[in-house]
């Protein structure tokens, strides 16, 4: 400026000038252009009435001052108002002329928009709060419970993968098969996992293809065995079915058939019945029978009854047990079955026949024994004859009385008065050496063909040296009591 000549700066003021004056008649025309597409705009619009609002937020946005409600950042903010202050600039003197310098305002407004736009980026990092006892007591519990769970998480994914696989496989308690054929049937195989073997195991198919498996329970055993435990099916009954004879356990459960009765058996005697195949349950006319049949199974073994020949449930209302074919068992109806057989055990053993000769044939009725305390024993008329012996008696007995003369009464036994062993035997075994000092009094054992020797006299209950052999007084009414015909029963 200063190199200039006074005619230069004439002109350079004069360019100066104009360039103002075209710069202001640029910001004119754009402002009426703006004006004119406003105007164009808001004659399309339809206007409506608008209602009357009683909230000042409301009239605000109505009113189209919705500037401040509009969640804009702080850089967009800024831009706007810089857009709206370059709009509105005038010209100013500079150095090098009077004009509006736009670019190097918006340099300016963008530089500062920079670092608005960094500030809001900004982490702001804030004072923790102390944490107190018991937030840290709650933090201690959750982390340990995460770990404890994690630990068992990864416990039970190798536990079932990778080990306690099954090396070994054990069966117990089996009499009846090959091991094969039961583990065949159990799902259970080598290498497999323990755990996952007893769970998939089937035990139930175990029982269904063998008949003489009553249960089966498969368990592990850590780290590396398998249990496979068996129940027997005890064979306890046969029927006979045509010319074979199948064998049936307690259940009522056909296990096998054969062409002769097994030993130490029972014959069951019963109406007609289906489903006769081994493995199946027997069905029977009378669908009680089965759980008479395992309750007088089990009776009879914890009494210890077993030589029983035949159990007849034709009718159940008088069923009936046939002793070592000698003497029958009146139960009567399926009910106290235990009490009744116990009752018959005790009287067989310790009344009837103590020394176990094996030679009392009749009849003894116990279907009542559990409601009225009494029992009734019919001796046989007639007993099969046996074969003589051959041994000599040592006090020279002539023969035994085989004739039991004509006792057509009951002996009668009475268990409600003594609290011996469950049974009550009235006042008996008090006396001595015979049954309570009456001993077999009346004439229903006659059989006196023995002329010499000692026998059961029926005077007194004693062991004594009698005229007549043999039983020698036993009164069909009495057993026992005062010791005379008709005396009080016990």
């Amino acid at each position: 400026m200063s190199g200039m000549s006074s005619k230069q700066k004439r002109e350079l003021a004069k360019q100066r000038k104009e360039a103002a004056k075209q710069a202001q008649k640029y910001h004119k025309e754009q402002q009426k252009r703006a004006k004119k597409s406003s105007d164009a705009t808001q004659s399309f619009k339809v206007t409506k009435p608008k209602k009357p609002s009683g909230s000042k937020i409301e009239e605000a946005v109505n009113s189209g001052k919705t500037t401040k409600f509009e969640k804009i950042s702080r850089e967009e903010k800024f831009r706007r108002e810089s857009e709206e202050r370059i709009r509105n600039l005038k010209p100013k003197d500079f150095e090098d002329g009077y004009y509006i310098d736009e670019y190097s305002e918006k340099q300016r407004s963008e530089r500062r928009a920079k670092v608005i736009r960094k500030q809001e980026q900004e982490f702001i990092r804030r004072n923790k709060k102390p944490v107190t006892r018991k937030q840290a007591r709650n933090r201690r519990i959750i982390v340990g419970a995460a770990i404890i769970l994690i630990v068992l998480v990864v416990g039970a994914i190798l536990s079932l993968t990778v080990l306690f696989k099954t090396e070994k496989i054990e069966v117990e308690g089996d009499e009846y098969y090959y091991e094969d054929q039961i583990i065949a049937f159990s799902n259970v195989s080598l290498q497999q996992n323990i755990f996952l073997a007893a769970l998939g195991s089937t035990p139930q198919d175990i029982i269904k293809n063998l008949s003489y498996v009553e249960d089966a329970k498969v368990s592990f055993a850590i780290p590396d065995t398998v249990t496979i435990k068996i129940t027997n099916a005890k064979p306890v009954y046969y029927v006979k079915d045509g010319e074979n004879y199948l064998i049936i356990s307690s259940k009522g459960r056909v296990l096998d058939t054969e062409t002769e009765p097994p030993e130490n058996t029972t014959e069951l005697i019963c109406n007609d019945f289906s489903n006769k195949e081994v493995g199946s349950y027997i069905r029977f006319e009378d669908p009680s029978i089965p759980d008479i049949l395992e309750s007088v199974a089990k009776s009879l073994e914890a009494n210890g009854l077993d030589s029983i020949t035949a159990f007849d449930v034709t009718n159940t209302s008088a069923i009936t047990i046939n002793y070592a074919g000698r003497i029958l068992i009146n139960i009567g109806v399926a009910e106290d079955i235990d009490y009744k057989i116990k009752t018959a055990a005790a009287i067989i053993n310790q009344k009837l026949d103590p020394n176990k000769t094996g030679q009392i044939y009749g009849t003894l009725d116990v279907s009542t024994c559990s409601k009225n305390k009494m029992s009734h024993y019919k001796p046989a008329e007639t007993i099969p004859t046996t074969e003589p012996s051959t041994t000599v008696p040592a006090d020279g007995a002539d023969s035994v009385a085989n004739d039991w003369g004509g006792a057509d009464d009951y002996g009668t036994y009475d268990w409600s008065a003594s609290a011996n062993d469950g049974y009550d035997y009235g006042n008996n075994n008090t006396d001595g050496g015979g049954y309570d000092g009456g001993g077999y009094d009346g004439g229903g054992y006659d059989g006196g063909t023995a002329d010499d020797g000692g026998g059961y006299d029926g005077g007194d209950g004693a062991s004594s040296a009698d005229d007549g052999g043999g039983y020698d007084g036993y009164n069909g009414g009495d057993l026992g009591g005062a010791g005379a015909d008709g005396a009080t029963p016990y």
